[in-house]
C-alpha cells in the first residue's frame, strides 16, 4: 500500500496525496475503459455440458471446466459493474471539477472593499488608507440612513393598508346589504307578474335594477410611496434626457 501510494506521488496524481487543497486544474488521469466480450446466453462449451461422462476423469474435467466457466462470467459481470461505476464517478468528477472552477472565477474576481482584505501592507497614517477609512465610515452611516428610511416607509404603508382594508370591509358590509334590498325587490316583483298573470294585467313597476341601489366599488390598493433618497438635494433635479436616446 505504501509502495502504490509513493509511485503515484510521483506522477500527474499527485495532489490526491498532499495535504494541500484541491484546485480546480487538479483532475485525476483519464479513464480507458477496456473492451469486453459481451455476455452470452449459451456458453460455447454447451456441446461439451450436454455430453455424458462415461469414466470418473471425465466427470472431474466436465466439473472443473464448469467451475471455470462461472469463474470467467463472474469476472467479467465484476469488470462490468466496475468500468460502470468508473464512468459514472468520471461524470460526477468532471462536473464538480466545473463547478470548482466557476466557484474559483467568481472568487477572483469578487471585488471587496475591506481594509485589509488585499493582505498587502498598509500605511496607517496615509492619505489612502485614511480615504479608505472616511469612505468606510461613510458608507455605514449611508446603509444606516436607508435602512431607517425603508423602515419608515414600510410602517407607513403598514398603515395605509390597514386603512384600505377597513374601508374596503365597511363598502364590503354595505353591498351586501343592498344586494339584499335588491333581492327582496327582484322577488316581490316577480310575485306580483306571477299574480299578473293570472289576473291578465301589467305590473304596475319595472323589475327592479341592481344599479338602482347604487353597488360601490373597493378602493384600489395603495401603492407603496418611494421618497427621495439621501444624496440628492431638493433643488437639484434629473439631467433632461431625450427619449430618442
Amino acid at each position: 500500500m505504501h509502495a502504490a501510494v509513493d509511485s503515484l506521488s510521483t506522477t500527474s496524481a499527485s495532489f490526491l496525496t498532499s495535504s494541500s487543497p484541491l484546485k480546480s486544474m487538479s483532475a485525476p488521469p483519464a479513464f480507458k475503459p477496456y473492451t469486453i466480450s459481451p455476455i452470452k446466453a449459451e456458453s460455447r462449451y454447451s456441446g461439451l455440458f450436454h455430453h455424458t461422462p462415461r469414466t470418473a476423469q471425465e466427470a472431474e474435467l466436465l466439473e472443473a471446466l464448469q467451475e471455470s466457466e462461472n469463474r470467467d462470467m463472474g469476472c467479467k459481470r465484476s469488470m462490468l459493474e466496475m468500468q460502470a461505476l468508473t464512468v459514472v464517478a468520471g461524470i460526477y468528477n468532471s462536473k464538480a471539477q466545473s463547478q470548482l472552477q466557476a466557484a474559483e472565477q467568481r472568487k477572483r474576481h469578487k471585488t471587496g472593499s475591506r481594509k485589509m482584505g488585499d493582505g498587502k501592507a498598509k500605511y496607517f497614517s496615509g492619505d489612502a488608507f485614511f480615504e479608505m477609512c472616511e469612505a468606510d465610515e461613510q458608507k455605514k452611516l449611508d446603509e444606516a440612513v436607508e435602512k431607517e428610511r425603508r423602515l419608515a416607509e414600510r410602517e407607513v404603508q403598514t398603515g395605509r393598508i390597514w386603512t384600505w382594508q377597513d374601508a374596503n370591509k365597511v363598502i364590503r358590509s354595505r353591498n351586501v346589504d343592498r344586494r339584499a334590498k335588491y333581492a327582496v325587490g327582484v322577488t316581490a316583483w316577480k310575485v306580483e307578474k306571477t299574480a299578473a298573470k293570472v289576473e291578465k294585467c301589467w305590473t304596475g313597476w319595472l323589475k327592479p335594477k341592481l344599479a338602482d341601489y347604487e353597488i360601490e366599488a373597493l378602493l384600489p390598493r395603495p401603492k407603496k410611496k418611494h421618497t427621495r433618497r439621501a444624496g440628492r438635494g431638493r433643488g437639484e433635479q434629473r439631467p433632461w434626457v431625450p427619449k430618442w436616446k
